[in-house]
């Protein structure tokens, strides 16, 4: 692999990291569960949650303990940053105390997991589009509207599962797409290992893993991957699995047992069950529209540059990438379907359509194959809808980024308000601007502004951004298309 694209790929990276350590989110219920099960684990080595159950109404109540009711992937995965931060001198998270808004540790924890992993998904995009055919300028633009102009972007910086799920389940397919590689066995077995975690994050997620999985057995039977990958796939998935039984089984007694059956709050237990513990139910079809279009839960209002995925989609089977377009257009369907059929089909308090978060990496495949196939009008259309999002993403972002679902025109009737220096609404539980690395740094000067000039704090941001994305694309000249290892 050369090193000009070896740096456009760090540079890409970097840039995204950084905007993403901007904010700092006010904790909600969703993050805090995650949060307060990762904390517990390191500062007292106990799955429950007690002491920590003021913090959240996403718990679970079992035999007089509370738990999370979440899967325990991104828990699990979060006590990594969290223990080397304690290790540090970061203070334990106190117990038996009021619900906090902001808690440093919740900040560190979220960048190096949500934050940190979606940048990395936009790294592996990137290879995605130069073996599609991509320049070195259309992959770092692939990888940028991806990680500033999607949702992505609002929920790099919160404690959900989303993008982790999302780097597993992208990364699996990478790793799968390199047929022929000298490790072949190792590729299978951690494809595996990363498409089972996803759903260990989030178990709605498991339908795409199904996906990864008969992927592979497609390449086996077209004699593109010999048959033990198969096994070795199989012995990946089987890790996380097996971790998941073992949480269940230490904390619920049962190793098909989960926090999801045992809700301390009325309002989530009439949706899970045992016998249904995703309240899934029949397909929805009213929701179609309303979850593709529209100010209120419209995929392509809040990812414009997704207009662009299904023409990408047909130009990829002119160009016989059959492979990627039937994966990645399976992996849409299937986190949609998924969506359709659930009951809290509106994410709650969010920005856009939450639940299809896990979608955007594998729709943007789809984007990249339109854009390596060099038809003139393509990029700049790409770039106009890419400013487009991130001008969109970044006033959500800028309000804290959860809007609740009874809003029903949430950037007409609260974001654009704030923006704009109206009154906070008398439900709005945060500041009237999320907490940012300018407003830490320079609180006199944040403070000084009028309302209506109070976004000017988010100025040196978007300057970063797009002098950084200069730099990027300056970089990327002829030398960086050529053919990569």
């Amino acid at each position: 692999m050369d090193r000009p694209w070896i740096g456009l790929r760090a540079g890409a990276f970097c840039l995204l990291l950084a905007s993403y350590a901007y904010f700092w989110h006010s904790r909600d219920w969703n993050t805090a569960s995650r949060l307060m099960l990762t904390y517990s684990l390191v500062d007292r080595g106990s799955l429950s949650i007690d002491g920590l159950q003021d913090q959240t109404g996403d718990k679970a109540f079992f035999q007089g303990r509370y738990y999370s009711d979440k899967l325990p992937g991104y828990p699990f995965l979060a006590t990594v940053p969290y223990a080397s931060m304690r290790a540090l001198g970061a203070r334990p998270h106190p117990l038996d105390g009021p619900a906090l808004a902001h808690w440093p540790s919740d900040y560190g924890v979220t960048l190096a997991t949500s934050g940190l992993l979606t940048a990395a998904t936009a790294v592996v995009l990137m290879g995605l589009a130069r073996d599609l055919g991509c320049s070195a300028r259309s992959s770092v633009l692939v990888a940028l509207a991806y990680g500033l102009a999607t949702p992505a972007y609002v929920y790099a910086t919160l404690a959900y599962g989303h993008q982790v799920s999302a780097f597993a389940l992208l990364s699996s397919l990478a790793l799968l797409a390199r047929t022929g590689a000298r490790r072949d066995g190792l590729c299978a077995f951690l494809a595996g290992l990363l498409a089972s975690y996803a759903a260990v994050v989030e178990l709605q997620v498991g339908p795409v893993s199904a996906v990864l999985g008969f992927f592979l057995l497609g390449q086996v039977a077209a004699g593109r991957r010999r048959w033990d990958a198969i096994a070795a796939f199989g012995i990946g998935a089987l890790i996380p699995a097996l971790l998941m039984m073992l949480y269940n089984t230490l904390a619920f007694g049962g190793p098909l047992d989960m926090g999801y059956f045992h809700h301390a709050t009325a309002q989530f237990a009439k949706v899970h069950s045992r016998e249904n513990p995703l309240g899934i139910g029949r397909p929805d079809w009213d929701r179609v529209v309303p979850l593709l279009w529209g100010r209120y839960r419209g995929l392509l209002f809040y990812a414009p540059i997704l207009a662009l995925a299904a023409p990408g989609w047909v130009a990829m089977a002119v160009r016989k990438r059959w492979s990627l377009a039937a994966v990645s257009l399976a992996a849409c369907v299937a986190v949609f379907a998924v969506n359709l059929s659930y009951p809290e089909w509106t994410g709650g308090w969010s920005t856009g359509p939450r639940l299809l978060t896990p979608l955007l990496p594998f729709a943007m495949i789809p984007v990249a194959g339109l854009l390596g196939g060099r038809w003139r009008f393509v990029g700049p259309t790409a770039v106009g809808l890419a400013l487009a999002g991130a001008g969109l993403m970044l006033m959500f972002q800028a309000v804290g980024a959860r809007i609740p679902q009874d809003v029903h025109d949430p950037l007409v009737e609260v974001v654009w308000p704030l923006w704009r220096g109206e009154a906070v609404p008398m439900w709005w539980t945060g500041e009237r601007f999320a907490r940012n690395l300018f407003g830490l740094v320079a609180p006199g000067a944040v403070a000084g502004l009028a309302p209506s000039w109070a976004w000017l704090q988010f100025a040196p941001l978007v300057v970063a951004q797009a002098i950084g994305a200069a730099l990027l694309t300056r970089a990327a000249r002829p030398e960086a298309d050529a053919p990569v290892g």
